[in-house]
């Protein structure tokens, strides 16, 4: 019976500790907050409208975006030339989600993950789950710094 009672704590220990680990990012300043979440209506107002300005718009000079499979892109402009080719490709979407799973902050970086979503007349659909670095730039902008999709396996 002490054996079990003494498990237990541990494992009560453990779990407040987990908690408390977690718990060390500070939550999320209000304006950034409607920065990021401007940033990710960018990227659906973007997709519905076939307007790559908006969703680059949202990246900073240096930012770095990677695809499921690894293959990175480095700059804005260079992932805004990526972006139109996929756009000239797959066309306007239909309907467009982002949907913010969690964030936490960390000095001048937010992490935020979650899963965005476009589906295509033709039929073809992006299905992402993703993971954001946003960095807080010189005047209090926040901007995409790396976007790495996460493969599903």
């Amino acid at each position: 019976m002490r054996n079990r009672a003494m498990a237990g704590l541990m494992v009560m220990a453990s779990l407040l500790g987990s908690v408390m680990c977690f718990a060390q990012g500070k939550s999320i300043e209000s304006e950034a907050r409607k920065q990021i979440d401007a940033g990710n209506q960018a990227w659906i107002d973007g997709m519905k409208q076939g307007r790559v300005d908006l969703i680059a718009a949202t990246y900073a000079l240096d930012a770095v975006d990677c695809s499921r499979e690894g293959n990175c892109i480095r700059g804005r402009s260079a992932i805004e030339e990526h972006m139109k080719e996929e756009m000239a490709r797959l066309g306007k979407a239909d309907s467009a989600s982002v949907t913010s799973i969690g964030s936490v902050q960390q000095g001048g970086f937010i992490y935020e993950w979650g899963q965005a979503e476009a589906h295509f007349p033709s039929g073809n659909k992006i299905v992402d789950r993703y993971l954001t670095a946003w960095q807080e730039q010189p005047g209090g902008k926040w901007k995409i710094f790396r976007n790495l999709v996460i493969p599903d396996r």
